[in-house]
């Protein structure tokens, strides 16, 4: 399927020409209103609850004795913990997946002791339904490891891994994937044949393993892909960190000889590069991470240390040639008495194209970081959200490339990883200073392929899975266009004028989205004439949150668009 998109404007994308040394990541735990948080951070997870198309944050404590759910409100995390009914829990494990069979994730906890399924009943409240779901062992990753449409989960014991299929209402069937005393994982296709395959980590100095699925079962490829390591492996994360379209290992430690760079050779095995790259790092390793924090198209690591008496945090940069250069201290991510992390979560809270961290773990126990890069540097963007509808409905596992002339970037959609993290699930493409996608291809876990062209930059855009994508850029006005657009009041509560005028005799569509965009309401049919004509839209009819949205007049050959905030 391939659809043309293209936008007629006068308005220019182009690209931030201000450069700066150092990009800085800022402390804004406090002021977003997270304060009173107790214990040493354990896990923490990010997710859109509401599908409000911002996201929302979960986090446990290390004791077991906290857990807390903080909603985005655009301005300010707000905690809605007892409002939402998830109070008294605690959480080794925090894992967000669409499991029941609506269209809100549902909430999967490792308590440490025991597991616990909520299932989400409108975004902000949730109910437990874990009695006769057949939640066992302990959940660290999810995927649809059968490629039903139905998200499963991944799930480890003291004897060995186990899928728990889902029968697409949140009751799980158990079936075993492999033996082994494994602790932590990470699901990847490596060899790119359309299904998830699996990489094990240990606690102790037992061999690591990667399982590939092979249908009804797993295979045991751990020596013949070359990447057996027997030794205490903390934080499993996985990318394509050359940009050669195959996902590579990244492995932090508790034990000499500390980390691990596995590159993925594309034929089924992987090599050790881990001293030519320079990214050996340091031992007791507590989380690792692939992002592109400088959204230059070179996907960096991100590794927490427990040694907060020195190095403590090291940020890889991806120097773009196989190698790595630590930036972490003057990104202010890293130095003396400065926490080392147990979980990070890895999203871009505030909708401005730069991934942000949130971090969990010692000394500073609980902070969001906010990714400065947007005021420093040349730093376009695309962030992509996913919707599946024969795939499952969070798109988990979709390979997603966008070829952007000088090079080519692979991403996939995980949902979880390593032992405490949980990143976000949209996709977020790092272009420098590239004003166009040149080509978006959308590789969905049913097997269907979308091919798109021509994306514009520094925008969010939505895609479902058959039925093709939406984008929001900035607001824009046609110089010397008879087409005009004005809203009022803005904000506005739940009634909206919409005044409009064009050419007569042209026929255009009136459309409403959210900041993703994905289409709230929409009108088609509406005749254009010289004389201004209103319509007003109730909001209360969409049955949507409130946030910042997006009025769109269009013809088949101009677009207006005038942003609006809809407030409770």
């Amino acid at each position: 399927m391939r659809i043309q998109i293209s936008f007629v404007t006068t308005v220019l994308l182009v690209p931030f020409l201000c450069f700066a040394s150092v990009i800085s990541f800022t402390d804004v735990t406090a002021s977003m209103g997270i304060t009173g948080i107790t214990g040493l951070g354990h896990s923490v997870a990010w997710c859109d609850i509401d599908n409000d198309n911002d996201l929302d944050v979960a986090f446990s404590n290390q004791d077991g004795s906290g857990f807390w759910l903080y909603r985005n409100d655009e301005t300010q995390f707000i905690n809605i913990t007892v409002s939402s009914g998830l109070a008294g829990n605690g959480a080794s494990r925090v894992l967000w997946g669409e499991v029941t069979g609506d269209q809100y994730s549902d909430l999967i906890l490792d308590t440490g002791s025991s597991q616990k399924i909520y299932q989400s009943n409108d975004g902000v409240s949730f109910t437990d339904i874990t009695s006769g779901s057949g939640l066992t062992g302990s959940p660290v990753s999810m995927a649809d490891f059968d490629n039903d449409g139905f998200l499963d989960i991944l799930t480890l014991t003291s004897a060995g891994c186990s899928i728990l299929y889902n029968s697409g209402s949140g009751v799980f069937t158990e079936q075993a994937a492999g033996f082994g005393d494994w602790w932590v994982a990470a699901c990847l296709d490596y060899d790119l044949d359309g299904d998830q395959d699996i990489y094990l980590g240990t606690y102790g100095n037992d061999a690591n393993a990667l399982l590939r699925n092979d249908g009804s079962f797993f295979t045991d490829v751990t020596a013949d892909a070359g990447v057996a390591f027997n030794t205490g492996t903390g934080g499993i994360t996985v990318g394509d960190y050359n940009n050669d379209g195959w996902f590579d290992l990244y492995l932090g430690n508790y034990s000499a000889p500390c980390c691990k760079l596995f590159k993925n050779n594309g034929d089924g095995t992987f090599d050790d590069v881990t001293a030519a790259a320079g990214v050996t790092g340091y031992d007791d390793t507590r989380t690792s991470g692939f992002v592109d924090y400088n959204n230059d198209g070179w996907l960096d690591i991100f590794s927490s240390h427990h040694d907060f008496y020195s190095y403590s945090n090291i940020m890889w940069k991806n120097n773009g040639d196989g190698t790595f250069t630590n930036t972490g201290v003057s990104l202010g991510l890293s130095g003396e008495w400065m926490g080392d992390y147990f979980g990070t979560a890895w999203g871009d809270y505030n909708l401005d194209g730069a991934v942000d961290l949130f971090a969990v773990g010692h000394i500073d126990k609980y902070v969001l970081f906010k990714n400065d890069i947007s005021e420093t540097m040349p730093a376009n963007y695309v962030v992509l959200e996913l919707e599946g509808t024969t795939s499952n409905h969070d798109a988990i596992g979709t390979l997603v490339t966008a070829d952007l002339g000088t090079k080519i970037l692979t991403r996939t959609v995980r949902a979880g990883e390593g032992y405490h993290d949980y990143h976000s699930l949209p996709v977020e493409f790092g272009l420098y200073d590239a004003e166009f996608i040149q080509t978006l291809e959308i590789n969905w876990p049913s097997g269907l392929v979308e091919t798109y062209t021509n994306i514009p930059a520094n925008q969010y855009i939505y895609a479902i899975e058959g039925g093709g994508i939406t984008g929001i850029e900035e607001d824009f006005i046609h110089n010397g266009s008879l087409l005009s657009l004005n809203i009022t009041p803005n904000p506005c509560t739940h009634l909206l004028t919409i005044s409009y005028s064009g050419e007569i005799g042209t026929t255009a569509e009136l459309t409403i989205l959210d900041l993703s965009g994905r289409v709230v309401s929409h009108s088609d049919g509406i005749q254009l004439n010289n004389e201004t004509a209103s319509l007003i839209w109730n909001a209360d009819e969409t049955n949507i949150p409130s946030g910042i949205y997006v009025c769109r007049l269009s013809t088949p050959t101009e677009v207006v668009q005038l942003r609006f905030t809809l407030l409770e």
